[in-house]
């Protein structure tokens, strides 16, 4: 697999890097992946160009920018949109999940944006019917994958974003080719238990609320599951099929891979 490496100062040499702490904790890398193309990656380089901040452009990426535990996938809102209609995104949010401790989705563009260019095309289609499809597709991507959601109205202003939380970062210098898995700790540890299999804390609590018991909560249907508040088919299938399968459960993608 070859990569293309963007370095501040010649002193580092990222060889061997993947997969690896490089104890090198003085300085942390981004990974960019090179099929990157929505506009953003262009600005993100000049920013951390700008402040003297390792990058490297690398195939074949779980996601469009990952540093540390920190794995960002980036979307104009076109491509958002497209890719909600396909289903596909659906599967990138679910790798990002599982593959990173932070996972941030970044949506740059607006909705009008959107629906001009696609009224321009010959597309007849209503704003109200957009924005409820969008606002909706984010509130069950947050529950069904856990993940974080930023949106901005252009390409500088999330471009900025991502430098910057990269450059808080900083230190830190893990390689983010594994996945760091997530820690819980809750006062209750039924929450914590609910979480570990795809509830937010605020979901896992709620349902606890309501009935009152893991016990009573595993008792229920996909379909009762699903009229609480926060939970969708994804994340009522992962609660079950964990509490009730008779078999196990292997999840490769979650394995820590070790150099």
């Amino acid at each position: 697999m070859s990569q293309q490496v963007r370095m501040a100062s010649p002193i580092w040499n990222l060889h061997g890097l993947q997969g690896k702490d490089t104890g090198v904790g003085q300085m942390s890398t981004m990974f960019i992946d090179h099929r990157e193309r929505s506009g953003l990656e262009h600005l993100v380089i000049k920013y951390l160009e700008a402040k003297d901040l390792h990058y490297v452009i690398k195939e074949n990426m779980i996601t469009d920018y990952a540093f540390g535990n920190v794995g960002i996938e980036a979307k104009t809102i076109h491509d958002y949109m497209g890719s909600l209609y396909s289903g596909h995104l659906d599967k990138q949010l679910q790798n990002l999940d599982d593959n990173y401790d932070q996972p941030i989705l970044m949506i740059h563009g607006t909705i009008d944006t959107y629906i001009s260019r696609a009224r321009k095309g010959g597309r007849r289609i209503a704003f109200a019917k957009i924005f409820n499809e969008f606002t909706g597709s984010l509130a069950r991507f947050h529950t069904d994958y856990d993940i974080s959601i930023m949106s901005f109205t252009t390409a500088s202003e999330a471009a900025r974003v991502i430098a910057k939380r990269f450059e808080k970062h900083g230190t830190l210098g893990k390689s983010s080719e594994y996945r760091i898995m997530r820690k819980t700790a809750s006062y209750d540890r039924r929450v914590d238990v609910l979480r570990t299999v795809g509830c937010s804390e605020g979901v896992a609590k709620a349902l606890l609320e309501e009935y009152g018991s893991i016990s009573e909560i595993t008792s229920l249907t996909p379909k009762e599951l699903q009229t609480m508040p926060g939970i969708g088919k994804i994340t009522a299938s992962k609660i079950l099929n964990c509490f009730v399968s008779e078999e196990p459960i292997v999840d490769e993608k979650i394995k820590m891979k070790r150099a």
